[in-house]
């Protein structure tokens, strides 16, 4: 879980990453001001939806295990227990200090003192801000509210739908404090504050992320754009609002979360209010976004792994490619075994003392070795449908692996009632009598996979959609247990 979390973080990470550099590159000097504040709101957006989505979906297909690549390549094989049916194979375990379990719990526990200081920080702003506005008397204007400041020093700045002025905005002429209200207005009207929350709350979560603030300035800057924009246009020329902007450009607002009417991107405002608009052409650049999307979601997905069927055995994937050997082995002993002798074992594993110690070589072989012929298929193959193997690797002073293994051979199963759904328009009797299963036969991991096989040749089933579910009905009175078999298909 804590994993999962971590990587998420780092994947939408990733993602603001991408979306902060195309708009840096690509559209902050255009004038499309309203286009470009939807674009740094729907890439906050993307960048945390897309880790989520690209998990399951590319990522799947990227390792070939969609529809496509089960008609073309081997057929996954996936079994549903029910209770009491067969316990997973351990994992091979070796003694010594687990780093993931100390190192992860560890930054998780430096992320949640991080956000939470954030998340502290943040309340005082807010707190702050709703303190100023009830200690101090307001004028209602209808579309927003006034709040008057003693302190003579503040400049004008706006919060939700209130407009914060001081003493100093008493002395403007009438027609700069109309000018002043104007602006303030169009950040109420258009509700730029709800952007600046956004981006707090986003804050909160990705508190270690420096690209977090440069989302909130440009959002910020975005807002006295379309705020000059539209003040601009209700008068003859921009020369007046522009010496307005100077003469108050002085202070900057005691709250991050607020507007301020004049702040340290003074000089670059008034460059925009005497910028051309830009050209059609330019505009085009906003269909580079799809791109920069698709190139977010083939990047997050291709660092996750499918998730696998919740449903399926360790054998349904084969392991990954084992990585080089740190040691030789030592000792090899087993316990619990009746059904094949220390000598048989031993060849299954296929590996000796003084052989190259592989951690994932060991379990390839024990649950699912590529010729068939590992340990688990040994004993599945011949009925004991409930074996598991418990392996322990043990790292001696000589640098030598002992390798411990613990068997439950459990009972034997046989077959008992085979059916199979989901063929209305095929006789379900002949397509039974071409699978290798027969009432009374021992319980056999190979009769299942090849008829499952055959299944999916037959040109009216979709190999898509094949289920083999083994339901174990235990029955200790007699000399094994019985497994049903239900075949569920699916016609094309």
């Amino acid at each position: 879980m804590a994993s999962s979390f971590l990587r998420y973080l780092a994947e939408a990470s990733f993602c603001l990453a991408v979306f902060a550099l195309a708009y840096r590159l690509l559209l902050a000097r255009l004038t499309s001001f309203t286009a470009n504040r939807a674009y740094l709101l729907g890439a906050l957006a993307a960048s945390m939806v897309i880790p989520l989505l690209a998990l399951p979906g590319l990522a799947a297909l990227l390792a070939g295990s969609g529809p496509a690549a089960s008609a073309t390549g081997p057929l996954p094989f996936r079994l549903s227990w029910t209770a009491g049916a067969m316990a997973a194979p351990a994992a091979l375990t070796e003694t010594g200090p687990d780093l993931t379990g100390l190192v992860l719990p560890g930054l998780l526990g430096v992320y949640l003192l991080g956000a939470l200081y954030k998340l502290l920080a943040a309340t005082r702003n807010l707190r702050g801000l709703t303190q100023l506005i009830r200690r101090h008397p307001r004028t209602d204007l209808g579309a927003f509210a006034i709040v008057h400041l003693p302190a003579p020093g503040l400049p004008a700045f706006s919060f939700g739908r209130h407009v914060f002025l001081s003493p100093l905005h008493e002395t403007l002429s009438a027609e700069e404090h109309r000018l002043l209200l104007l602006h303030e207005g169009v950040h109420v009207r258009q509700k730029h504050t709800l952007d600046l929350l956004l981006t707090e709350a986003l804050g909160v979560l990705f508190w270690f992320n420096g690209l977090l603030p440069y989302f909130r300035q440009q959002l910020k800057t975005v807002h006295e754009y379309l705020a000059d924009k539209a003040v601009a246009r209700a008068q003859d020329g921009p020369r007046p609002y522009g010496e307005l902007l100077i003469k108050l450009a002085a202070r900057q607002p005691p709250f991050a979360l607020a507007h301020a009417f004049s702040n340290q991107q003074i000089f670059l405002r008034i460059k925009m209010l005497t910028q051309p608009t830009s050209s059609p052409m330019q505009k085009l650049r906003f269909l580079l976004v799809l791109p920069v999307f698709g190139f977010a979601w083939a990047a997050t997905a291709c660092t996750g792994a499918p998730t696998p069927d919740a449903a399926a055995t360790p054998a349904a994937t084969a392991p990954a490619a084992p990585p080089a050997a740190t040691s030789r082995i030592g000792r090899i002993t087993w316990q619990g075994n009746t059904y094949l002798s220390t000598a048989e074992l031993n060849e299954a594993l296929g590996l000796k003392t003084g052989d190259a110690y592989d951690s994932a070589a060991v379990a390839q072989r024990l649950s699912f070795a590529p010729d068939g012929d590992d340990l688990t298929s040994r004993y599945m193959d011949h009925g004991y449908l409930f074996f598991s193997v418990s392996p322990e690797a043990t790292r001696q002073p000589d640098g030598t692996t002992d390798l411990a293994f613990t068997l439950n051979e459990g009972r034997k199963a046989r077959l008992r009632n085979i059916t199979m759904s989901g063929t209305p328009k095929t006789g379900t009797a002949a397509l039974l009598r071409l699978l290798p299963l027969r009432t009374g036969d021992d319980f056999s991991r190979a009769n299942l996979m090849k008829s499952q096989t055959i299944l999916a040749q037959q040109s009216t089933i979709n190999p898509a959609k094949i289920a083999i579910n083994p339901q174990p009905v235990m029955s200790p009175n007699t000399p094994t247990d019985f497994v049903d078999i239900e075949l569920v298909v699916e016609e094309k």
